[in-house]
């Protein structure tokens, strides 16, 4: 499981709460296709809640495991 520093697209917020992800695995697909620029590191932004571990990443940590 190839292992990333926590991180979320800045595009999350315009997600329904329930839906916004953040990613920590540099095997996930999704991740992947967020530009440099759109990524803030964490898992959403300080002051909310924490946003959900994405499902793909989820899977690679099974994977790895």
């Amino acid at each position: 499981m190839p292992h990333a520093p926590e991180f979320y697209s800045i595009n999350e917020a315009k997600k329904p709460v329930a839906n916004r992800v953040y990613h920590d695995d540099s095997a996930c697909g999704p991740g992947r296709e967020i530009p440099q620029h759109e990524r803030r590191p964490g898992r959403g932004p300080s002051g909310e809640a924490a946003y959900r571990l994405c499902e793909d990443c989820q899977e690679e940590h099974k994977k790895g495991h």
